[in-house]
């Protein structure tokens, strides 16, 4: 199993509590209903102390294989929907991603 994990900051001059409404009402959902091959996708929210953090969100998204992930990247429902979506909340220019093979230790 392939697990991508997303860096993500939100846009500048939108609140912590508008960028987690956005995310999790209208992206995830929109996500989950494109892309039926996602195995799991996990959101992960900075707990807000009172102080800037560098990421606001850290996504793991699994997949079967690598190239489900290529083929879904590729699709005109990502370009056409999803990136469009991720525009309206999230900071683009410091979005980053990695692709992993998890190895449990416990």
């Amino acid at each position: 199993m392939i697990k991508q994990i997303y860096f993500i900051k939100r846009k500048t001059g939108m609140s912590f509590e508008e960028f987690k409404k956005h995310y999790l009402e209208v992206h995830a959902p929109l996500v989950k209903r494109s892309f039926p091959e996602i195995r799991k996708y996990i959101i992960n929210l900075a707990i807000q102390r009172g102080k800037e953090t560098l990421y606001d969100a850290i996504t793991e998204v699994y997949y079967d294989d690598l190239e489900t992930v290529i083929r879904l990247a590729r699709s005109n429902i990502y370009k056409d929907q999803l990136v469009p979506d991720e525009e309206r909340f999230m900071d683009r220019s410091v979005f980053r991603n990695i692709l992993t093979e998890e190895f449990p230790q416990k």
